[in-house]
């Protein structure tokens, strides 16, 4: 018979500024077939970064298991690339975890900042099985006592725990429905994310970043010399809905500016504000008390072109 693996795998990080986690440990459980357990280890590793302090706080809930010395007599990520790669990418093996597409964005993070290769794997969310089948959301311990886990022996936020405790909370779905951890994956492939994914979400979450910084940039600035002055002297304010589109959004601030008007992040009186379309006449009376003039997007860029609004 060919048997299979199972990894149950968690990631906690130093810190996630700038959107990047930084991993300081990761903890994995090896199980076989009918999640016994294999093996398991903490892996403990020195971020190389500063720690962000509320994760040390001891009246923190997501307070780490280590302390920030421990950390920093360890090996950093590159020193346990080859090892974890190898977790990761062993042929016949399944991995797993909770609200997974976050640890798996996190290695990928890990590898870019060593320049290392990125690791071609795929891991199943048990987070999302679980919210699937039982309609409702829980963090993880909640889920876990909610399914008769024991959880007094474990710790929250200590990597190896929480992967044993998103094993132990697999497993007693599997009772449940009566099938094997096998044939709940196969029957939910949709519930896996693989790292090519976060990597596409990554750059797009990074592109999004750059595009919105360089609408930023246009915030009070008027053109001293407009290629056109249908928009002088306006004052206008795009709709966070418009700005979600972050291209489009700066088209729109680049012929604000050039036809004279001043784009604001906020205005508190006297402009227009551009939505995708018109709001509720409720919201326009509300505006215009505060002498603001609701417009869309369309009848700005008619204004721009010389017609009237």
């Amino acid at each position: 018979m060919n048997h299979k693996s199972f990894v149950f795998f968690d990631c906690e990080c130093a810190n996630t500024f700038d959107g990047i986690g930084k991993i300081c440990s990761l903890g994995y459980v090896i199980c076989d077939d009918d999640l016994n357990v294999i093996e398991s280890e903490d892996v403990i590793m020195n971020p190389e970064c500063e720690f962000d302090w509320y994760l040390l706080s001891p009246k923190n809930e997501c307070h780490l298991a280590y302390s920030k010395d421990y950390f920093r007599t360890k090996p950093n990520f590159e020193g346990y690339y080859k090892s974890i790669k190898k977790l990761f990418t062993t042929g016949n093996r399944y991995i797993a975890g909770f609200s997974v597409s976050n640890d798996v964005g996190f290695v990928n993070s890990a590898c870019e900042r060593y320049n290392l290769p990125f690791m071609q794997f795929r891991a199943f969310d048990v987070e999302k099985i679980l919210e699937q089948e039982k309609g409702e959301k829980a963090k993880l311990k909640v889920w876990a006592e909610k399914l008769g886990v024991n959880v007094a022996k474990f710790q929250s936020h200590k990597s190896v725990d929480d992967a044993m405790m998103t094993m132990l909370c697999l497993k007693k779905l599997c009772h449940e429905k009566g099938i094997s951890v096998e044939e709940i994956m196969t029957q939910n492939k949709g519930l896996f994310v693989s790292s090519e994914q976060m990597l596409i979400q990554a750059e797009e979450r990074a592109y999004k970043r750059e595009m919105t910084e360089k609408i930023k940039r246009l915030y009070g600035k008027t053109s001293p010399m407009p290629k056109h002055k249908y928009l002088k002297g306006m004052n206008i304010e795009l709709n966070g809905k418009l700005l979600s589109d972050v291209d489009y959004a700066f088209e729109l601030a680049k012929q604000i500016y050039d036809c004279g008007g001043t784009l604001h992040e906020r205005l508190s009186g006297n402009g227009l504000i551009v939505f995708e379309e018109m709001p509720a006449k409720e919201l326009t009376e509300k505006l215009a008390k505060r002498k603001l003039t609701a417009v869309t997007a369309e009848q700005l860029e008619a204004k721009m072109h010389g017609e009237n609004i």
